[in-house]
């Protein structure tokens, strides 16, 4: 199941559907020593899959399958897991109403620990194969029962030598024991040894971690210790009473010891399927307990696990990331989750995982995939919370007291006034403050809304290395400048619209002239057909024998101050209309009217009488 679970990222990530793509590697199984049947580990909640239907299958006695030959070896001695044909036979006298064989194979499945998914396809089975499976099941539970053997012992010889106080080579030896048959007898096996048994158990567990001076074989005790609680929690029976006692999951915590990577990497895998299979307040527990160990040993309570990562066991590294992300993702809330990733960080995280990414293992990237997708979706989650600020609260004043009112009476409170202080210091310029403020924004910005996602350094005391002084004349002077750009935007603007205005009313004055061009030219051609007589209306008709013939003296005549007769003042019946000068017209009449009204008379002139 480890396999199944390191190349499944999807494994365990029903809990909380917001992990998908979360592998917390429940296949919690260590290397079978020589000699030994290799454990199976499953935890029976949700889609966990275990495969103890093959170790079922196998004590199926002949008839499920025709072909199949009879399996006597079911425990490495024939002659204890053989039965008889005189013992079938008076179990088959004893099961015979349909009833009792229903009852006795359901109880059979639970007994061998088997999930809803693995009774499935036994339930559909006929009357008969289930009576036969009971049989063949009972007689072999009641060879386990009652013959000694190197192989079979009775929870009361545990609990008998646990009790008695053994230390060392005797302790090491029971219970290496004792987790072999953990692994290999039924629940109920597990549930007989498990009322007193477990408390023995983190007793002991207890008393090795207690040792000031411990000694490599207590160093191994305790991992055999863990190991029989890891065979002891393969099921849901088992899984409950490790969450019942109260001290268990602190004793796991404390045994998170980056000295021992086999041990540890065992009870990281074993806190991380409980973090995942157990109930909403698991989680708590669990955080309570390594806070409780850390404390223990004055030191951050996650610096263990993340010291495990700096080992060179690449399990353990894989174990420490699947624990990592099982603490990190199992919250709802995104305060919590950030809360426990930033601790991580801050516990040296930070700094490891570069090299970790540098790893060829393909369960270790795995692990570090799955972090940086959480971590970035928490962003993302974290960064639509601005948007939601500045949508419902646009208000200087409503952002201000509620500021104000998460930084009351706590010890933000003191640098919420330093900031309040410092930014009143701001000096009065038209430039330079827009520019100050928006400095700060930035940099706030960039703090709050980091982009790994995570808490800054907290524990970098210099102060910030960056010419503040030159940022600000940069910004004030490229804030002058832009102002001038906009200025000179702006008025280019308006000189192309006069200048758009003034080509217009060339335009219209060009079209104007040449309209009074074209009238003037009108107006002299009319001249030249009509004469002197201005154009317009006029009520006098106009003679039909042409203009009048034009009289010019030879002598310039005197200007008098007489009034211009205007042709359009003229009636039909008017002298200069109706007179007919050229009747009048005569050399000697020009002659004298030259003399009398004449500017000078020239010699010689004779006027007659």
């Amino acid at each position: 199941m480890e396999s199944q679970c390191n190349n499944n990222p999807s494994c365990g990530r029903d809990k909380h559907q917001r992990k998908k793509g979360f592998n917390p590697g429940l296949g919690i199984t260590s290397a079978p020593e020589d000699g030994e049947r290799k454990p199976k580990f499953q935890l029976h909640v949700k889609n966990i899959k275990d495969d103890v239907l093959d170790r079922f299958a196998s004590i199926r006695i002949p008839g499920t399958k025709k072909d199949r030959p009879h399996l006597a070896n079911i425990k490495n001695s024939s002659s204890d897991w053989s039965t008889s044909s005189t013992e079938f036979e008076e179990l088959s006298s004893k099961i015979t109403s349909e009833k009792e064989i229903l009852g006795l194979f359901e109880k059979m499945m639970e007994d061998m620990n088997l999930n809803e998914d693995k009774k499935a396809p036994l339930r559909e089975k006929d009357l008969n194969t289930k009576r036969e499976m009971v049989i063949q099941y009972i007689a072999t539970a009641s060879k386990t029962g009652n013959v000694r053997s190197s192989h079979q012992i009775a929870p009361q010889e545990f609990l008998g030598e646990l009790k008695s106080g053994v230390t060392d080579e005797r302790l090491m030896a029971c219970l290496d024991t004792l987790r072999v048959s953990l692994t290999s007898n039924p629940v109920s096996w597990v549930q007989s040894f498990g009322h007193e048994g477990l408390g023995l158990l983190l007793d002991t567990l207890e008393k090795l971690l207690h040792k000031k001076h411990q000694e490599r074989l207590d160093k191994k005790s305790q991992h055999k210790v863990i190991q029989c609680l890891k065979a002891f929690m393969n099921n849901k029976y088992g899984l409950e009473r490790i969450l019942g006692e109260e001290n268990s999951l602190t004793l796991l915590a404390r045994a998170i010891d980056p000295s021992q990577p086999a041990m540890m990497t065992d009870v990281v895998k074993l806190l991380s399927a409980i973090c995942i299979v157990g109930e909403e307040n698991t989680l708590e527990k669990v955080l309570d307990a390594i806070t409780t160990a850390g404390e223990r040993r004055a030191v951050e309570r996650f610096s263990p696990i993340v010291e495990g990562l700096r080992d060179r066991s690449v399990q353990l590294q894989v174990a420490c990331m699947q624990l990592i992300n099982a603490l990190v993702t199992s919250p709802d809330e995104l305060d919590y989750r950030l809360h426990i990733r930033n601790e991580f960080m801050r516990s040296g995280l930070r700094q490891i995982l570069p090299h970790l990414g540098t790893v060829r293992n393909d369960a270790l990237d795995i692990q570090l995939k799955v972090f940086e997708e959480h971590k970035e979706e928490d962003m993302m989650e974290f960064s639509h919370r601005l948007e939601d600020i500045k949508t419902e609260m646009d208000d200087v004043g409503d952002v201000f007291n509620m500021v104000q009112n998460m930084v009351r009476d706590t010890g933000a409170e003191t640098y919420f006034l330093s900031i309040l202080q410092h930014l009143a210091l701001i000096r009065n310029d038209y430039f330079a403050r827009s520019q100050y403020f928006k400095i700060i924004e930035e940099c706030v910005s960039q703090i709050v809304l980091h982009h790994s996602g995570t808490d800054p350094d907290f524990t970098y005391r210099k102060r910030l290395d960056v010419d503040f002084t030159h940022l600000l004349e940069v910004c004030v002077d490229r804030a002058r400048v832009e102002d001038c750009e906009q200025r000179t935007a702006d008025l280019a603007l308006k000189f192309d619209e006069e200048y758009l205005c003034r080509q217009e009313a060339q335009a219209q004055l060009l079209k104007s002239q040449e309209t009074i061009n074209e009238l003037q030219a009108e107006l002299q051609a009319f001249r030249s057909q009509f004469g002197a007589v201005p154009v317009g209306t006029s009520k006098t008709p106009i003679s039909q024998s042409g203009p009048k013939k034009e009289f010019k003296p030879e002598t310039s005549m005197k200007r008098l101050n007489w009034s211009k007769i205007r042709p359009q003042d003229m009636t039909e019946s008017c002298f200069w209309v109706v007179a007919e000068e050229d009747r009048y017209a005569s050399p000697v009449l020009l002659d004298r009217l030259a003399h009398t009204f004449g500017s000078y008379k020239p010699g010689g002139l004779s006027i007659p009488s």
